[in-house]
């Protein structure tokens, strides 16, 4: 019996001793999880995936991966990269670290991945086992067999070139340069867009608005497009005479009017009330002649012209006063010359006074004095 007593105490003794260390493995392996994962199962020969560690601890705990890794993971399988630890804080003072590892693999078959195993003080801890299988590229057996092409000299490109032989203060003053370059250009543009010449202005333009239209009229009448069987071409460039000549003396814009609507406007303005009759047998004629293709008599063409030039001396603006004193001052002064001339002056006042029609005005800014312009 006390032998068998002796049995039972040292194998009580020894099992003990196996059990408490196991309690305490547990207990400190506890604390830390550890897990790994494959984003593909399958890939093509050559393609790559991601391997995918975690561990989650405790703060301060130090956990450590058994193998270093170097380029290859498993025969057969390539590590292209290992990324660096991420730290994400979990709460409640644990932690949770993330790495993985890219691979690929140039031989087909199934490849098996061991656990990763860690060591947490005196205890390892492993992952799950992983697997990937790799297929083979398919191969098109219809198409013929293409020779390996030859190695390509390396381009004469002056620009590739510049790119690998020039230093950094060259492409500083290079790039200074361009920007010279384009201000120049962005100047010239502006200069061009903005800053455009004056247009030369006719002397015609220069003159009052009576005066350009009784120029118009002389010049329209030397054309003599009536007499050549043009009555059309005649009285629209007749009432355009007229009508710029509103524009230009009494700001009417007549170019966009109708023909009643003109004579209504002027049945309303006081100036160019009393000359309404002159505009429109002008208007009447001319809408005739454009619309319903009338062939006006000879007499009606002058008519028409005459017309004009009466509206036109009419409505002229008035001279100013002061222009008037200075006329009479100048040609008191020429008269001091002489007694004689200003005694037999009287005579030919009472003519020019009488003589003052339109077609005097009409020779004064017509054809007779154009050429002085």
């Amino acid at each position: 019996m006390g032998v068998k007593k002796y049995n039972r105490c040292v194998f009580a003794l020894l099992l003990a001793t196996m059990v408490f260390p196991l309690s305490s493995m547990r207990v400190s392996a506890a604390d830390v999880s550890v897990h790994a994962s494959i984003d593909s199962l399958a890939l093509w020969m050559g393609e790559q995936t991601r391997v995918r560690l975690r561990v989650a601890q405790d703060e301060g705990e130090k956990v450590w991966l058994l193998p270093t890794f170097s380029d290859t993971l498993v025969t057969g399988i390539e590590i292209l990269e290992v990324s660096r630890p991420d730290t994400v804080k979990l709460g409640y003072d644990r932690l949770q670290i993330d790495r993985s590892l890219l691979i690929t693999s140039f031989d087909s078959g199934f490849f098996y991945i061991p656990p990763f195993r860690y060591l947490v003080g005196d205890d390892t801890l492993s992952t799950e086992a992983l697997s990937l299988k790799i297929l083979p590229m398919e191969v098109d057996l219809e198409q013929s067999i293409v020779d390996i092409k030859n190695v390509r000299a390396p381009s004469s490109a002056w620009w590739l070139l510049l790119w690998d032989n020039m230093p950094l203060w060259g492409w500083i003053v290079l790039i200074v340069l361009i920007l010279i370059a384009v201000g120049i250009v962005l100047y010239i543009l502006y200069k061009k867009r903005f800053s455009h010449p004056a247009e030369p202005v006719a002397p015609e333009d220069l003159l009052p608005p009576h005066e350009k239209a009784l120029l118009a009229l002389s010049q329209l009448r030397d054309k003599k497009l009536w007499q050549e069987g043009r009555e059309k071409e005649y009285y629209t460039h007749l009432t355009d005479i007229l009508r710029e000549y509103l524009l230009g003396r009494f700001g009417i814009q007549a170019m966009e009017m109708t023909s009643s609507q003109i004579l209504a406007i002027l049945r309303s303005h006081a100036e160019a009330k009393l000359m309404n009759r002159q505009m429109k047998e002008i208007l009447e004629m001319a809408d005739f002649v454009k619309f319903a293709k009338m062939r006006p008599a000879p007499d009606d063409n002058e008519a028409a012209m005459r017309n004009a030039i009466t509206f036109v001396e009419e409505t002229r603006p008035e001279e100013k006063p002061e222009e008037k004193e200075g006329e009479k001052g100048g040609t008191a002064a020429e008269d001091t010359s002489g007694k004689e001339t200003q005694s037999a002056a009287p005579e030919e006042k009472k003519e020019a006074s009488a003589d003052d029609t339109s077609e005097s005005d009409w020779e004064k800014y017509g054809f007779s004095n154009k050429h002085r312009l």
